[in-house]
């Protein structure tokens, strides 16, 4: 409604003027018809401001400013200034079969064209560079805006990841297993204790980073399999085989052992019925797969789920993840590609 409003009243401004020019510039034979021409100038400049508005859009489409700031420019001085004096001159033309007056005189022809031309031009270069600084505050208002958007989604990923971690569950799983432990093996309810206390210094070091490198996440992915294995024993199986060239390279953190973590919440692991993950590079994605059994009772859920992982690929990189299901459930990360 305010856009519309400004369009009108900036066009209805414009036909003012329109109409002063020709009142003062150019001769009249006539001077009868003043509220017909008013009329005529206000709806000349209204018409004129929707088209010029309408043109701007699809050329910040077709010629995006921020790719293409000359070519935007200069394009858009020619375009609007044609389209601008192809209106008022047929608004002229109509003005002279409505009232059978020359508005614009033989003898000043030429130079009331030049006129014309010169103050049309010079509208439509203040226009472009209004339209521009305004388009330029917009999209920078607008990337803060995204910006702050994603800084509150990756905190609140981060922080249900950290949340999972620290329910009753997690925590009674893994205390329940260094209980059992600490009987058994003193050796390895040591081992255990400190590859969880590895993933717990992991998870809070990540809560405010984007991106980690690949063989960070993967070695904080090794402690978790690990802790996993002790637990389940030989129920559950992994395997990890991503290339060195690609330790460089980042994914979001957590990413992994989110899909990893829902593969044990979501499928039984047994003696009967393994529970096999694998982990490995396929081009230019990681790929987490998994073997679909029974679905254990009672399962907590904190609604880490895959939109979310796909969420901050979307936010990060505008990537979506790979998702198929069949015999068995895989997940494919794209990988980012580190180019420093």
């Amino acid at each position: 409604m305010k856009k519309h409003l400004l369009i009108t009243v900036l066009g209805i401004l414009f036909g003012i003027l329109l109409y002063n020019y020709f009142d003062a510039s150019i001769h009249l034979i006539e001077q009868t018809n003043n509220s017909l021409e008013l009329i005529l100038s206000a709806f000349c400049g209204i018409l004129l401001a929707y088209l010029i508005y309408t043109i701007s859009k699809r050329l910040d489409k077709l010629i995006p400013w921020r790719s293409q700031l000359t070519n935007r420019f200069v394009i858009g001085i020619v375009a609007l200034f044609t389209c601008a004096y192809i209106v008022v001159f047929l608004v002229v033309l109509l003005y002279n079969k409505l009232t059978n007056q020359v508005v614009l005189e033989k003898e000043l022809y030429q130079s009331n064209l030049i006129k014309l031309s010169i103050i049309l031009f010079i509208l439509i270069l203040i226009y472009n560079i209004f339209y521009f600084a305004l388009y330029s505050y917009y999209t920078y208002s607008k990337l803060q805006i995204e910006a702050v958007k994603y800084e509150r989604k990756q905190y609140e990923f981060q922080l249900k990841a950290l949340k999972s971690q620290l329910s009753p569950h997690f925590l009674f799983n893994n205390l329940n297993t260094i209980s059992s432990l600490a009987f058994k093996d003193e050796v390895q309810a040591e081992n255990y204790i400190r590859e969880l206390a590895k993933i717990y210094k992991y998870t809070l070091n990540s809560y405010h980073t984007k991106l980690v490198n690949i063989d960070k996440e993967l070695e904080i992915i090794k402690a978790y399999l690990s802790l996993l294995k002790t637990r389940f024993g030989s129920a559950l199986n992994y395997s990890i085989n991503v290339s060195e060239n690609n330790f460089a390279n980042k994914i979001p953190p957590l990413s992994i052992q989110m899909l990893i973590e829902n593969a044990v919440k979501h499928n039984q692991a047994t003696e009967l019925n393994n529970l096999n993950i694998e982990i490995f590079q396929e081009k230019d994605q990681l790929v987490v797969k998994n073997n679909i059994s029974a679905k254990p009772k009672n399962v907590e859920s904190f609604n880490i789920g895959l939109s979310n992982i796909n969420s901050r690929f979307q936010l990060l990189f505008n990537k979506q993840i790979s998702i198929i299901k069949d015999d068995c459930f895989t997940v494919k990360l794209p990988i980012i590609v580190d180019n420093e």
